[in-house]
């Protein structure tokens, strides 16, 4: 049995900040505090991690993280961190090959035609938290991403950290971050919750002819046991006494 995802310890570095989805507009005062210096540079920052945060909920996948590089104290967000969980991966025995043959059909789509995202490599690597897939992509000429989809070893699941910027200058410094990043990531897991056992059906009642009154519950035609409505064998005795 395939194990579940069931924590995920996700370590930034310095000039980064992470929350969970949804938190943003609560804990963005605290990051523009720490970050920048100066009214505008926190206000600017403050709407930024906003933005990503709507953002990343808007998706409505299971994102457990989000997160925002800040390298000047002027509080532009330089790049934009989403990791979720993806529940379908691929059957057998090595789901990150699976998964990288998975990308490379979509490298050869984009070198043959012209697409919405252009996927351009995707490498294997080896990660404490499991195998990894690599993936650079972009969309247009503005916006580039680096994806780690990480596979824990006999999880039924996969962790994906994605990365993306506007900046191509600053790209081969995000490529550096998620490097990290990802090398820094822990992964637990555990079996999945057993489910709950069906309630038995309600026992058939029947009513007396010519009555509105509910009769005495019958048993089904052969169960075995105690008639059902009888009293307990030693009801009588304990009555006694």
């Amino acid at each position: 049995m395939k194990h579940e995802i069931s924590r995920i310890d996700l370590r930034l570095p310095e000039r980064w900040c992470g929350w969970r989805p949804g938190d943003a507009p609560r804990i963005a005062q605290r990051f523009a505090t720490d970050l920048t210096t100066g009214p505008v540079a926190a206000a600017r920052l403050r709407s930024a991690l906003e933005a990503v945060d709507r953002a990343v909920v808007g998706l409505h996948t299971r994102h457990v993280r989000a997160g925002a590089w800040v390298p000047e104290p002027t509080g532009d967000v330089v790049a934009g961190l989403a990791c979720e969980i993806l529940a379908e991966v691929p059957a057998g025995p090595e789901p990150a090959a699976a998964y990288l043959r998975r990308v490379q059909r979509k490298i050869y789509r984009s070198r043959r035609a012209a697409t919405r995202i252009a996927y351009h490599t995707a490498t294997l690597r080896e990660l404490p938290a499991g195998t990894a897939v690599v993936t650079l992509r972009s969309h247009g000429v503005l916006r580039h991403e680096v994806i780690w989809t990480v596979f824990p070893p006999g999880a039924g699941e996969a962790v994906e950290l994605r990365f993306d910027t506007r900046s191509s200058e600053r790209y081969q410094d995000l490529l550096s971050y998620a490097e990290a990043i990802a090398h820094r990531l822990r992964v637990g897991v555990t079996l999945p919750r057993a489910a709950a056992p069906r309630p038995a059906p309600p026992a058939r009642v029947t009513r007396r002819p010519g009555t509105s009154a509910p009769a005495i519950p019958t048993q089904a035609p052969g169960e075995v046991g105690r008639p059902v409505g009888s009293p307990p064998p030693d009801a009588l005795a304990a009555g006694a006494r």
